[in-house]
């Protein structure tokens, strides 16, 4: 991969990407799967992968089932081939199969995996307020505090974390919310730009 994809595939792993390995030592694919309504951003994506993929991505419509309910979902996904360098991916963010935040997040981290992960993961606290939520209800309470030291050490964003049911959150600051703007304006795609923060552009 280059360096561009190394990054991207960065942002996607910290939101809903996911790594498998092949039965066959040393190599894994990537997985790809979003709503059918993020069908851009899955296109994107194919299209940043697209030298590791032979198949374009498809449509998938199937049943959920809860406690109260059963409804139908749409999706559209694709899978990469099998790659040694996704596999040097899948040991930095996987650890008996569950997904982990590598130790050298520090250093993966960019203002692309940043745009990206929130892109894929970044919500709207609500249309009062400027701060922003990235979700990260796969990781552990101890992984969370240290992805907001670094948002916070490495670019600048006031962060906190907001407790849920069904795990956790990072809060951006609306304090931050220039410095957000600034930080991933450049990479996001149009169809997200709802998500970016209400600022004044000089």
């Amino acid at each position: 991969m280059n360096e561009f994809q190394e990054e991207v595939l960065v942002g996607h792993l910290l939101g809903d990407g996911c790594l498998y390995p092949s039965k066959s030592s040393g190599i894994a694919c990537l997985k790809v799967e979003q709503s059918l309504k993020q069908k851009e951003f899955v296109i994107w994506l194919f299209e940043v992968f697209k030298d590791f993929i032979r198949t374009f991505p498809k449509e998938k419509h199937y049943m959920v089932s809860t406690v109260k309910s059963v409804f139908p979902k749409n999706s559209y996904y694709f899978n990469t081939l099998s790659f040694k360098s996704f596999y040097t991916f899948y040991k930095m963010f996987y650890k008996a199969r569950k997904k982990i935040i590598p130790r050298n997040i520090d250093q993966l981290l960019t203002p692309l995996s940043l745009s990206v992960w929130f892109m894929g993961d970044g919500s709207i606290k609500s249309k009062e307020c400027n701060g922003r939520i990235l979700n990260t209800h796969g990781f552990t309470e101890i992984e969370v505090s240290r992805l907001c030291q670094i948002l916070n050490q490495k670019f600048n964003l006031l962060t906190s974390i907001r407790k849920q049911k069904d795990g956790m959150q990072i809060y951006i600051s609306a304090k931050s919310a220039r410095v957000l703007f600034d930080l991933v304006s450049p990479h996001i795609l149009p169809y997200f730009r709802y998500k970016l923060p209400n600022v004044k552009l000089a």
